[in-house]
């Protein structure tokens, strides 16, 4: 497999020019042949690919590294995708109430603030406990008592209300 010198800006375009067509093809085939989508994920991994050489984290480039980039940034918009897709379709499962005031599915609305917010960014975000710790500022171990206590409370109603 050939890997070009991306270390100059003449040794990008060569590589941007030998490489272009069957990055784009790899692309289409991801995007369903969508071409406004298929051209701005080649757009987006040609200037990523851009930025990590003129910084210096990369000095060659090949098709199939950029396949490959290709690949992961349409599995990130993908995943991305579903998570907002899941939050809307998590606000959006129950009318909005009288007086303007956003509908909160579920049980989560009979949860205390923090207990909503740590499931909402371990379950609707795809958080890690670690991650929604941080997000929250408390431990590691205060976010995963505090996760298990809101589940725990959820549960408790479900069953009571079955």
């Amino acid at each position: 497999m050939t890997a070009w010198d991306v270390t100059t800006e003449a040794g990008f375009m060569a590589c941007y020019r030998a490489t272009f067509a069957d990055v784009y093809r790899y692309a289409a085939m991801l995007c369903g042949g969508d071409r406004a989508t298929a051209e701005d994920l080649v757009q987006d991994v040609y200037l990523a690919a851009l930025t990590k050489a003129r910084r210096g984290a990369v000095r060659e480039l090949s098709t199939g590294y950029l396949t490959v980039a290709a690949r992961h940034r349409f599995l990130d918009r993908v995943r991305s995708s579903h998570r907002e897709e899941r939050r809307l379709r998590l606000v959006s499962s129950r009318p909005e109430p009288e007086g303007g005031a956003l509908a909160v599915p579920g049980r989560l609305a009979d949860l205390p603030e923090r207990e909503r917010a740590i499931l909402v960014l371990r379950y609707v975000d795809d958080l890690t406990i670690a991650q929604a710790a941080d997000e929250l500022g408390i431990s590691h171990a205060a976010a995963e008592s505090l996760a298990a206590r809101a589940v725990r409370r959820v549960r408790r109603q479900e069953a009571r209300d079955a």
